[in-house]
């Protein structure tokens, strides 16, 4: 009976660590998207756009000695620049529609690959909590190397919950956060529990102990939620109307938390997808926020043609 009770405890024990080891690795070293993938969703012109838009490849050095990859698209002689940030498991390429309509606008474009994706070294994602010092560095770089009159922060998904976190580490005059999730905990919880029918609760404790022994940081420590309580830079929230995988509440929530503030929600789009859902609702809401906060996103290109 002993030997029964043992055996029963180590095979729910070998259970609980392999469902949540699996888990661990679907949420920091799922496979990599190529940008043939990526870019496959998008209009002939924003594909055009990517691939044939002259560029500068560029790259730094992390905290931790991994380099890290990004693409700079000039536009004549702004001085204003945006960095874009992909989601997990996809790449600069990703971003190919954003920079398109932000250089129609007229701003310079740093597009780059966060740690572990793309042309980046590194192993694991982290969700924003080892990224958000790399995009700080990322914006001193490019103010040491450029010449910046204003730079924003554009994120999608898990770019943009770095983004967020980033805003209290660094100087910058805006925000576009895509379908950013508020905490990484209550975000997995709920992926757990709606989408895969798991009990998220029990599996949680068991996920944190390799994010913790594998990746270096616990949940916990992802709070994009308390970042934005903690900026005064504003921010423009967008988000599907019918994302599941991250769900559009965590926006309307941390919309509300700075006047400063807009929320657009793309009627009908599911997670990522609300510039193909609606290009054009997207640019208006964009060129609506920045225009709030007194970015004249084309003043600094008169007679540059």
């Amino acid at each position: 009976m002993q030997h029964k009770w043992k055996l029963g405890a180590a095979t729910l024990f070998a259970g609980y660590y392999g469902i949540s080891y699996y888990a661990f690795k679907r949420m920091t070293r799922g496979k990599r998207k190529t940008p043939e993938m990526l870019l496959a969703p998008y209009t002939a012109e924003d594909q055009s756009f990517y691939h044939d838009v002259p560029f500068e490849h560029v790259s730094i050095r992390s905290r931790d000695d991994l380099r890290l990859y990004g693409r700079i698209y000039r536009n004549h002689n702004a001085k204003k620049w945006v960095v874009f940030v992909h989601g997990y498991t996809a790449s600069h390429s990703f971003m190919a529609p954003h920079l398109a309509m932000f250089h129609r606008l007229g701003y310079n474009l740093l597009a780059v690959d966060l740690r572990s994706h793309g042309e980046s070294e590194g192993v694991y994602a982290s969700y924003g909590y080892h990224e958000k010092q790399d995009m700080a560095d990322w914006v001193d770089w490019l103010r040491e190397k450029e010449q910046v009159d204003t730079i924003g922060l554009h994120g999608v998904s898990m770019g943009a919950a770095t983004v967020l976190q980033t805003a209290p580490l660094t100087d910058v005059d805006f925000i576009m956060a895509e379908c950013p999730f508020d905490d990484m905990r209550q975000l997995m919880r709920h992926q757990l529990i709606e989408l895969h029918r798991l009990p998220g609760d029990l599996f949680l404790p068991g996920i944190d102990y390799f994010l913790w022994s594998r990746a270096g940081f616990r949940m916990k420590e992802v709070r994009p939620k308390a970042a934005v309580e903690q900026t005064e830079t504003p921010i423009l929230f967008i988000h599907g109307s019918k994302d599941d995988f991250v769900p559009t509440w965590m926006s309307v929530e941390m919309n509300a938390l700075n006047r400063k503030n807009d929320l657009t929600l793309i009627d009908g789009a599911e997670h990522t997808d609300c510039i193909i859902k609606d290009a054009v609702g997207y640019e208006r809401a964009v060129t609506h926020f920045l225009n709030r906060h007194g970015l004249d996103q084309r003043s600094d290109q008169e007679g540059h043609g």
